[in-house]
């Protein structure tokens, strides 16, 4: 008859030293007997987002622990040449004092569940969970030879760790030149030419000048597409305010006609029979810019600015004003120099529409030379409308100092929701997600701007209240705001409605099925994302979100 763990520990406190390697021997046999009976549970050890949870149970039949024995089990994973250790497990007899551990009733059988918990290694795929195992007795301890508790290693499962791809904020366009076009499919290409001092002819050297080779360029590159389509032209005209031009009273006009004139001829576009066309041609003209002398004194290192800017704008009447300005001429030569003759200029801006899958090469042909120089945008500054829309295209192109440059121009002309809209997402993309907030909320007018909020909200993290903002402008992304707060039915139907294009949008339908137990669209959607991106498979075979699957038939032979 097998000897239990308490009659061996008996045998050897009778006896003492007298009992020899024999009592030693059949202490640590029973003690080895009684720890292989602990059970780990689950027999496939997981890792989840990091961690390892289990439980070890050790079952005593009665009269199998001594009343004075305390009992110590080290689990420790062993993964190659590495060591994992985990606290020990403590069990005590009944009778043992000064200690607080579980207890193992002597006459009736007992139980002992404790829960474990460690990081997970990378190695750990193949460990083996050993535990050491100590008796003691009082003053006396005797370690035992190790065993084995679960040798099937470690299974991984990540969390969802997938995000949808670039933020794909939406800019306004004003429709003010180009109608019903989506942003992504507008360009632009533009130029400029100056003119000498109340003259309207256009000297050799600026018709043939960077400026306008440039543009000749990309507008030979947008003709040369046969899916480009030009829709019109804005032509600015401007005058100085000074009193040469200002005498002058049909410059402008003229400036405007001889501009005309050479743009359509020099850009390749007098063949065109939408240049016949009464319309094309949107004209705008200044014939004293003040403003725009302002905004170029601004933009200046002359000391003085700020006091000629106050002294102009607050003369009592036009006379006043011009004779300040030929003051100012006289005794500043930067602003007769440098200031003034950028006043005097024409500028033109092509607008031409794509198809809606354009070339990278197209996409880089549209041209705002003003936008890259130190000199302010002078010849667009009085309409916002046009600065909106400029913007907006260089918010496609990704250009967003450009793009911020223009707005902040537009915004001071016009307070509109559209300019308030685009500079949110130059502000965001910028990473000043506190200025880009303050401004879309202010336009949450326009539907673009709420979606462009949700998206904020979207990355910020805070899902419930982007749905709010999304559910306007149902997509994939309101879809993803909505798993992502919880809401795993509202995602699905989402996403049963939505024209699912990419591998990532399946992946997400089928983790929104998985949640709500719909093993049928759970199956479909993640074949169809593997189909589209066979990358996912290594994803899927390890994300928490399919664990409840792990043993389902149809998801192993899917990632298998």
């Amino acid at each position: 008859m097998k000897r239990t763990f308490f009659i061996t520990m008996l045998a050897f406190l009778a006896v003492g030293l007298l009992a020899g390697c024999n009592s030693m021997k059949k202490l640590q046999q029973d003690v080895i007997q009684t720890a292989v009976m602990g059970q780990v549970t689950p027999a496939q050890l997981e890792s989840v987002n990091g961690k390892i949870n289990f439980e070890y149970t050790v079952k005593f039949a009665p009269k199998e622990f001594g009343k004075k024995m305390i009992l110590k089990i080290t689990p420790r994973m062993q993964y190659g040449n590495n060591v994992e250790k985990l606290p020990p497990v403590f069990l005590q007899g009944e009778k043992v004092k000064g200690s607080n551990y579980p207890v193992v009733a002597y006459k009736s059988a007992t139980t002992i569940t404790q829960k474990m918990t460690m990081n997970f290694r990378e190695g750990m795929q193949n460990g083996v969970l050993w535990a050491d195992i100590e008796a003691i007795h009082g003053d006396k301890a005797f370690a035992m030879s190790p065993v084995i508790l679960n040798q099937n290693g470690v299974r991984v499962w990540q969390n969802y760790t997938l995000r949808v791809g670039d933020t794909d904020y939406v800019p306004v366009m004003t429709e003010t030149f180009v109608e019903d076009v989506p942003v992504a499919q507008v360009g632009v290409v533009s130029g400029y030419v100056l003119f000498p001092l109340a003259q309207s002819k256009i000297s050799e050297t600026q018709q043939h000048s960077a400026v306008m080779n440039k543009a000749v360029e990309a507008m030979k590159k947008v003709l040369a597409d046969k899916g480009a389509t030009v829709t019109n032209m804005l032509l600015y005209a401007s005058s100085s305010p000074e009193g040469a031009e200002r005498l002058n009273k049909n410059l402008t006009n003229n400036r405007f006609k001889a501009a005309k004139t050479f743009f359509e001829k020099d850009l390749g576009l007098s063949g065109l029979p939408i240049v016949k066309n009464a319309k094309f041609v949107v004209p705008q003209m200044v014939t004293e810019n003040w403003d725009g002398l302002y905004l170029l004194l601004n933009d200046s290192n002359i000391k003085n600015k700020a006091q000629i800017i106050s002294e102009i704008k607050a003369a009592p009447n036009n006379n006043k004003r011009e004779a300040i300005l030929e003051s100012y001429i006289k005794r500043i030569p930067e602003l007769k120099n440098d200031i003034l003759p950028w006043l005097r200029r024409a500028d033109f801006f092509v607008f031409y529409t794509t198809p809606e899958m354009v070339q990278e090469e197209m996409q880089m042909t549209y041209f705002i030379p003003q936008a890259d120089e130190k000199t302010p945008t002078v010849g667009t500054q009085w309409n916002w409308q046009l600065l909106n829309d400029l913007a907006a295209i260089a918010i496609q192109n990704k250009e967003y100092k450009k793009a911020q440059k223009l707005l902040e121009s537009a915004i001071v002309l016009k307070q509109d929701a559209a300019i308030q809209n685009n500079l949110g997402i130059v502000y965001a993309k910028q990473g000043n997600n506190s200025k880009a907030m303050e401004m879309l909320n202010k336009a949450q007018v326009k539907k673009e701007a709420r979606y462009n909020m949700g998206l904020m909200l979207l990355q910020q993290g805070d899902y419930r209240k982007a749905v709010s903002y999304l559910k306007d402008t149902p997509g994939i992304n309101l879809g993803y705001a909505q798993l992502m707060a919880g809401d795993n039915n509202a995602a699905l139907n989402t996403f049963k409605q939505l024209k699912l294009t990419t591998g990532t949008d399946y992946y997400m339908m089928a983790v929104a099925a998985a949640r709500v137990k719909d093993v049928n669209t759970m199956a479909m959607a993640l074949q169809k994302a593997l189909q589209l991106n066979p990358k996912l498979k290594a994803w899927a075979a390890t994300d928490v979100e399919f664990q409840p699957y792990a043993n389902n038939a149809m998801y192993q032979q899917l990632v298998k």
